[in-house]
């Protein structure tokens, strides 16, 4: 089978546990684009926290460089990486953003809230300033009640619940009963929860992007670690998930390839896409 897209995540991923791109992942990515395979990037990070890949596509090409769409805020909305066009932006239903922020706030939990690129939290903690510390560059204005600021923004991409990871666990299953299918409810990594928008999800993004450049799910790679990439990995004609990943996600997956510490997706796309 010739593939045409490779879609993967990036924490736990794409990148080492230090959050850093290896040599032999950015040459692998650079090989795939030149072969005219595209490389789609799936985070739920801001479009301002993608960097360390949109650097890599300025260098192909002899340094003209490549536009590649980037998934961001989990499917929540899509740039083109060098023109920086906009692709697509799903809002969280505001009503239900601020039910979710109100439950974390009876809850006492540190709370992360996106409204496009700015950056809001619900106090100043250690969990709170971590987060800002890996949004670099970004201002984080903090809010108690996210109705006072529905008049100035153009909608929520997402709230984010940060916790130890056996309650997140626990409140995942509880938010998901209690929302149903009004929002999607996922945990991106074990101290992450997050609330999007019932029509946002890596999955939904990917397949959108598909549709515009006419390529099935089928000539579709898609790689992740964790619960908010299986989506994506249900869309795709061939899912991987990385040996790090929780075992049962590597149970729906067609193909377990090595752990984000040694170079999984490098080593996927030398076995199935430079062949």
């Amino acid at each position: 089978m010739k593939y045409r897209l490779i879609a993967s995540d990036m924490d736990g991923t794409l990148l080492n546990n230090n959050h850093e791109l290896t040599d032999r992942t950015r040459r692998a990515i650079i090989k795939t684009v030149e072969a005219g395979v595209m490389f789609v990037v799936a985070t739920g990070r801001p479009f301002s926290n993608v960097g360390i890949i949109r650097e890599i596509f300025d260098t192909v090409n002899n340094g003209a460089g490549i536009d590649m769409p980037f998934i961001v805020y989990n499917g929540a909305a899509a740039f083109m990486g060098k023109s920086e066009k906009q692709l697509f932006e799903e809002y969280l239903d505001f009503d239900l953003a601020c039910e979710a922020f109100s439950i974390g706030q009876k809850l006492d939990i540190p709370q992360i809230v996106w409204t496009g690129p700015q950056l809001w939290a619900n106090r100043i903690s250690e969990e709170t300033n971590n987060y800002h510390c890996f949004c670099k560059g970004l201002d984080m204005k903090i809010i108690s009640d996210l109705a006072e600021i529905k008049d100035e923004v153009s909608g929520v991409s997402k709230v984010l619940w940060i916790s130890e990871p056996n309650r997140i666990k626990k409140l995942g299953y509880e938010m998901s009963d209690h929302f149903g299918y009004k929002l999607n409810c996922f945990s991106s990594m074990p101290i992450f929860l997050e609330f999007v928008s019932a029509n946002a999800g890596k999955g939904i993004a990917l397949a959108e992007i598909c549709k515009l450049y006419d390529i099935s799910s089928s000539e579709v790679i898609a790689v992740g670690d964790a619960y908010n990439d299986v989506s994506m990995m249900d869309f795709a004609g061939f899912s991987v998930a990385v040996e790090n990943a929780p075992e049962d996600i590597k149970e729906i997956c067609d193909y377990i390839t090595l752990s984000n510490e040694n170079d999984g997706v490098a080593d996927l796309i030398e076995k199935f896409i430079l062949i």
